[in-house]
């Protein structure tokens, strides 16, 4: 796991100290060693920063060349089943110098090009530099978990990195705010990433699932799209019963690939199902599986705790540790390091809900402890209805479409996803527009007034609301999920194209901030095809999302946990900390210069942390 960048000009020659530079920009993604090559008359930079997590030797150190000199690599993530690619080459006379992934992927895509792709299974940003054809080969995983950022300089240059940021550091780079996008943005904090665009012009996202080669003189970046989910989708007749144990089959075996590391691996643990599911699921392979390759010190759990708010689920951690006889860190936010949330903030270029300084200090606390990789349970709200404005949705989609029975079995669910002090209300609610619901009257009623929300008061879009938002499929992502049923759409959409892209990058940042490596189960490509072939009842319904996560889940942790529905998620209690710890920081910083040019920036209805945040990043 590391920080990439690479300088491909195709007229002048690139001065070694403004790759190493550009590179070093990164050095938090990997502090563990660096390296910077130059090729063809120093027209071709690639530079590394490694976090060193399988094959420690400097064997493994990138830019890695081939076998035969002519391919030179550098790579950021992980082929978790490498060895089995590995016993193919060897098959074919490979022969191998290092025990690490990154040989592997060179040597596979020497042999296959870039249908390697399909073979791994894995999350990475690749570039590889053919010297004879003089072209530049990268690509990303199936759904974009490592990032890749580039920017085209038409009859120039082409540059990538692993952070927008880095840009900051590239010679003779301007990086500007697009304005059009941070409204985008403004709106909604997930409307970029899935896009592959960013907030600043010409700095654009390598989409996943997509590869470029890049050639002299390239006037466009034409990307390649080799994964598409939707070929890989296959119709599904089995049981509940079933399928929850197909489930906890590949989830196990995910989790037992992601546990290959050369050094110790931990988990980020929130008390929610998902990281609870992942931590129940290494303390079962730890104890009975025999495993090759694994640190055995590897069960340990890191809790973020905030005493005295709602927003605290250490209860529900603790019972899970002590449920499966596990090890707790506890990382108490009672304090904020002011100089540090700045730099964060400003390290992460762009904008969010929360600041991100909370998720982070849980890998910092990892880091602390010598833990370089950790296990969480990212991806599967999205694919499984985890939100509670997807729920919303789909109960305002059938109400929209007529479908009263549907809207009330969906209800059901969407009343759990509450506060017990918050159900009774809403319960009263939700039976009045479900009586309505039937009237044709209140029908068109309903659908006129979402409308004008919908062009009026765009800024209440995505709050909780009884707004039914239309899925939309956007044109830059070149997905088509438009032949699926609403309810389907809108689980690719926040998998693909919405939420989830925006997480992925957020979560990357708050590890390798901390040179902390995050691997995610539940996104492993066979179990994301899986779940994406369930009938839709599989995925919620009885009153629960994650319906068949919970089913797979008996036994294995405590009822509590396992049938909760109340969901927190973590995130910095900003509010809390806008009136306590950082009042007069905060106070200070909305008088400043910087703030009153980006509240010019932004809408009137721009929240006090998305002025802030944006004057930090300008």
């Amino acid at each position: 796991m590391c920080g990439v960048a690479g300088i491909f000009s195709f007229n002048n020659s690139i001065l070694k100290e403004d790759l190493v530079k550009f590179t070093d920009s990164l050095y938090h993604r990997g502090p563990d060693g660096s390296g910077y090559n130059l090729f063809l008359n120093d027209t071709v930079g690639l530079g590394h920063r490694r976090l060193s997590i399988l094959d420690l030797s400097a064997a493994a150190n990138q830019p890695m060349v081939s076998h035969n000199n002519r391919y030179w690599i550098v790579y950021n993530g992980e082929v978790f089943n490498f060895e089995e690619i590995k016993t193919e080459l060897k098959k074919n006379g490979t022969v191998f110098n290092t025990s690490t992934d990154t040989e592997v992927v060179l040597e596979a895509y020497i042999q296959y090009g870039p249908e390697c792709l399909n073979m791994f299974n894995g999350m990475w940003a690749i570039a590889i530099f053919d010297t004879l054809k003089n072209e530049l080969f990268i690509s990303r995983d199936r759904f974009g978990i490592k990032p890749l950022y580039y920017a085209n300089e038409t009859n120039n240059r082409f540059v990538f990195a692993s952070e927008t940021q880095a840009f900051n550091h590239l010679s003779n780079f301007k990086k500007t705010i697009n304005q059009k996008h941070l409204q985008l943005q403004q709106l909604d904090v997930y409307a970029l990433e899935g896009r592959g665009i960013t907030l600043y012009n010409d700095i654009y996202s390598l989409r996943a699932g997509h590869y470029a080669i890049i050639t002299p003189n390239c006037k466009e970046i034409k990307q390649v799209q080799w994964y598409d989910i939707t070929k890989n989708i296959k119709i599904n007749n089995n049981s509940l019963e079933q399928n929850a144990e197909k489930f906890y089959a590949l989830f196990k075996d995910a989790c037992k690939l992601r546990l290959i590391s050369d050094v110790p691996v931990a988990t980020a643990l929130s008390g929610g199902l998902d990281s609870s599911s992942v931590y129940s699921t290494i303390t079962s392979l730890l104890n009975h599986d025999s495993l090759n390759r694994v640190n055995k010190n590897s069960n340990q759990a890191f809790v973020a705790t905030f005493a005295g708010l709602e927003s605290d689920e250490t209860e529900y951690a603790k019972s899970v540790i002590e449920y499966l006889n596990g090890t707790g860190n506890f990382i108490e936010h009672t304090h904020v390091d002011i100089a540090k949330f700045e730099y964060q903030t400003k390290l992460y270029d762009c904008i969010t809900s929360t600041p991100l300084y909370s998720i982070s200090a849980v890998y910092e606390g990892m880091k602390k402890q010598g833990i370089s990789v950790s296990l969480d349970g990212h991806g599967v709200d999205e694919m499984l209805y985890g939100y509670k404005d997807m729920v919303y949705n789909l109960y305002n989609y059938y109400i929209k479409s007529g479908q009263s029975g549907k809207a009330k079995a969906i209800s059901r669910v969407l009343i759990n996803l509450y506060h017990p002090d918050q159900i009774p209300e809403l319960s009263v609610r939700i039976q009045n527009q479900l009586q309505m619901s039937d009237n044709p009257i209140y029908s068109l009623m309903f659908n006129l007034k979402n409308k004008a929300n919908y062009f009026l008061k765009p800024h209440i879009m995505h709050k909780e609301s009884y707004i039914w938002r239309e899925v939309e499929d956007s044109p830059e992502s070149h997905l088509d999920f438009s032949s699926y049923p609403i309810p389907q759409r809108m689980v690719f959409h926040e998998f693909f194209q919405r939420t989830l892209p925006s997480l992925l990058r957020n979560f990357d940042f708050a590890g390798m901030v901390n040179s902390v490596e995050i691997r995610m189960p539940f996104m492993d490509y066979r179990l994301v095809e899986f779940i994406y072939s369930l009938p839709l009842h599989h995925k919620i319904g009885k009153g629960f999302t994650k319906l068949i996560l919970r089913e797979a889940m008996q036994n294995k942790l405590p009822h509590d946990v396992r049938a909760r529905t109340f969901k927190v998620g973590i995130s910095s209690p900003w509010e809390y900390w806008r009136n306590g710890v950082l009042k007069e920081w905060t106070n200070d910083m909305l008088h400043s210069k910087k703030c009153k040019e980006a509240k010019e920036m932004l809408s009137p209805h721009a929240s006090e942390w998305k002025i802030i945040n944006l004057a930090l990043i300008k």
